[in-house]
């Protein structure tokens, strides 16, 4: 009887082993889902976000950059006419000029020069005449300068990254990011 007995005590043993065993495989399994459903609702924004901004950011996008290369040119057009006008008026005024008969000065006697006192220019004085100048000498050699007409894009070389997206910075940033997260679901899967 004390056989019996022995054998009859290890199976209920096992059993309550057996039982434990399922309690924490259960408790790590919940664990891991709810990871596992946190990170997919993560990836869920994620998409909807990008659905987001390829359906409304990125047409408001390109029409400000096309307004802005219109409004560019308009500007180009506009540089372009006033110069043009400027550069005829210049040479007609230099044609009528030169088409003008001028009197010959008649050689007078000029007095022999006597010694005046000058008076001395204020600084204010002077100020006023060198900015008459400059603005003279600003506007006779004014040159209208072009600005870029429109935004084109080089096809990459295949050695560079881009410049659009997220770039190098921001790949590295996410694996390390990814690779963390692994870590730490492994982590919190085994202590379960």
């Amino acid at each position: 009887m004390a056989m019996e007995d022995f054998d009859f005590f290890a199976e209920e043993e096992e059993e309550e082993v057996a039982e434990d065993e399922e309690e924490v495989a259960e408790k790590s399994n919940r664990t891991f889902i709810i990871l596992v459903a946190a990170l997919g609702g993560l990836l869920a924004v994620g998409i909807c976000a990008f659905v987001i901004w390829m359906a409304v950011i990125a047409p408001r996008m390109r029409s400000s950059i096309v307004d802005s290369n219109q409004m560019i040119e308009a500007t180009n057009e506009a540089v372009e006419a006033t110069a043009t006008a400027m550069a005829v008026a210049a040479v007609e005024a230099a044609k009528t000029e030169a088409a003008a008969p001028t009197a010959t000065p008649v050689p007078t006697d000029t007095p022999a020069p006597t010694a005046t006192p000058r008076p001395t220019e204020t600084p204010e004085e002077s100020d006023e005449a060198a900015e008459g100048e400059s603005l003279e000498a600003a506007t006779a050699t004014a040159r209208p300068t072009a600005t870029r007409r429109s935004a084109t894009t080089e096809a990459s070389s295949g050695s560079e990254v881009p410049d659009t997206g997220i770039g190098a910075l921001g790949i590295g940033a996410l694996a390390v990011g990814l690779i963390v997260a692994l870590f730490a679901v492994r982590r919190v899967r085994r202590s379960s």
